[in-house]
């Protein structure tokens, strides 16, 4: 039997595990952008280029790198639409879809985090199916393929370089609006440690948790597999290993080059295994308050886990040896709680609040009932390895808040 994954019963009849993406990592790969693209066959034409970011990526001279590494070739940049929020919403995908179509953009590079790619995503299948985001809302409704994408992200927390969904807001009835589909994975994802080296250290943290979340709740999905856990598990590691130094020690470019891999591994295991309670609450947090993606599944993540020990017992005794847990003779259930207090350790460490009301989120028991009804009917609940009704999820919810 494996010291770290027990050799379980393999109970899944088939599985699909489907990532499309290609990826190419390299220090200064940017640099040589144009060059990359113009050896894939299908973009060698794709010449009427949008690049999609957010005004802080601007500042921080990112986007200037991207137009260096298009200097000389065939892709003429027709627009940058830096407009995206760090909360995005239906209003500026429609915005950056009419612009797609008015400028006959047949290739976008979006570099940012998740809100910057996920806004390139949708604007990608308004600019190429019509109608509105709410159209294509859940899984497999985007009928064919859409503009294709090249993600650069700059932070190293969202893995939708790599994803199949894109999730964005509704201010309108503060909700978080989710669509999953194969054709919404970008062509290309390049991932150059330049581009996360000036990431401000809290931005660090905040989005090296969400990798976190992405890694362990891929891990214990219902929807796991053997090639979705080796990921998972794998990123799990990096990120426990290399995410305080990360955020302690800017000037460690081996650290974050290691968490953006990492991110990247995650995206791919939480895209064929879909995560689960910890993003349900997140989304419906974020949704109602407007809280960072990555601190809100911060906050709920070690709450979580132990609402799901008892399910997954065995999961959450691997994790604890992915979290450098070296004692022997331990039950799988002490090996899990050991995994819990290491995830909170390192949200201390990283200066993480403990609960969602010293984000100022209100705590009364109107707020509690509300944030566990919507959270209920997210559709990441459907994976989550224990399944719950509303007065078994409301004590969880009132722990996190």
């Amino acid at each position: 039997m494996g010291f770290i994954n027990r050799n379980e019963p393999f109970d899944r009849a088939e599985f699909t595990f489907f990532v499309p993406t290609q990826i190419k990592y390299g220090i200064g790969k940017v640099a040589a952008l144009g060059m990359e693209l113009q050896v894939e066959d299908d973009l060698a034409s794709c010449n009427n280029v949008m690049i999609v970011t957010d005004k802080g990526v601007l500042a921080a001279g990112l986007v200037d790198k991207v137009k260096a590494g298009l200097v000389d070739s065939v892709y003429e940049i027709k627009a940058i639409f830096d407009e995206v929020p760090p909360d995005s919403d239906l209003r500026i995908v429609a915005k950056c879809a009419k612009e797609i179509n008015d400028l006959g953009i047949n290739l976008i590079i979006a570099i940012g985090g998740g809100s910057v790619m996920d806004t390139a995503k949708l604007a990608s299948l308004i600019g190429t199916h019509g109608g509105e985001v709410r159209d294509y809302e859940g899984g497999f409704m985007v009928p064919g393929k859409c503009i294709p994408i090249v993600a650069i992200p700059t932070t190293v927390g969202t893995g939708s370089e790599v994803s199949v969904g894109a999730v964005v807001k509704d201010h309108e009835t503060k909700t978080k609006i989710t669509i999953a589909s194969p054709h919404l994975y970008p062509r290309i994802a390049m991932l150059d440690p330049e581009m996360v080296a000036t990431l401000p250290a809290k931005l660090v943290a905040y989005t090296g948790m969400d990798a976190l979340t992405h890694a362990i709740e891929a891990y214990v999905s219902t929807e796991n597999q053997p090639i979705s856990e080796a990921l998972a598990f794998r990123a799990a590691e990096m990120i426990y290993d290399n995410l305080e130094i990360a955020v302690k020690d800017p000037s460690n470019l081996d650290a974050r080059a290691k968490l953006q891999i990492a991110s990247m591994l995650a995206g791919m295991a939480f895209s064929n295994a879909p995560v689960g309670a910890t993003h349900a609450i997140s989304h419906t947090i974020g949704g109602l308050y407007g809280l960072h993606h990555g601190l809100s599944n911060a906050v709920a993540l070690p709450y979580v886990m132990e609402f799901n020990l008892e399910s997954s017992p065995s999961r959450y005794a691997a994790l604890a040896r992915a979290f450098n847990v070296t004692q022997t003779g331990l039950s799988d259930l002490e090996l899990g709680k050991l995994a819990i207090e290491r995830v909170r350790n390192l949200k201390v460490a990283l200066g993480i609040p403990e609960r969602y009301r010293d984000l100022d989120v209100p705590s009364n028991q109107e707020t509690i009932d509300k944030v566990t009804e919507i959270a209920l009917m997210d559709i990441c609940m459907a994976f989550n390895p224990r399944k719950a009704e509303f007065a078994e999820f409301q004590p969880l919810v009132q722990q996190v808040i």
